[in-house]
């Protein structure tokens, strides 16, 4: 007997962006508990007007790095499964 079939985006949801979200909480709280928001620049250019923009944008930056290597991971065992 096969498993119910749920949506594809549904699913997607659930085995990609959730974990990855998980996982970027965890990621900018260890980040930011050793780096100053404040005292971030890239070539002499400060990064952050204030520390509530920088954890922000440093959330959703690692939101989207961790959901690419999830859904990379997600695509190679949907491939494999079929």
């Amino acid at each position: 007997m096969k498993p119910a079939e749920g949506s594809s985006a549904g699913r997607f949801l659930m085995q990609v962006l959730w974990p990855s979200f998980l996982v970027a909480i965890l990621a900018e709280g260890v980040f930011f508990s050793m780096v100053d928001p404040e005292e971030l620049t890239l070539i002499g250019i400060r990064l952050a007007d204030s520390r509530e923009g920088a954890y922000t944008v440093g959330f959703l930056l690692f939101w989207v790095l961790f959901s690419l290597s999830s859904g990379l991971t997600w695509l190679l065992m949907r491939g494999s499964s079929r």
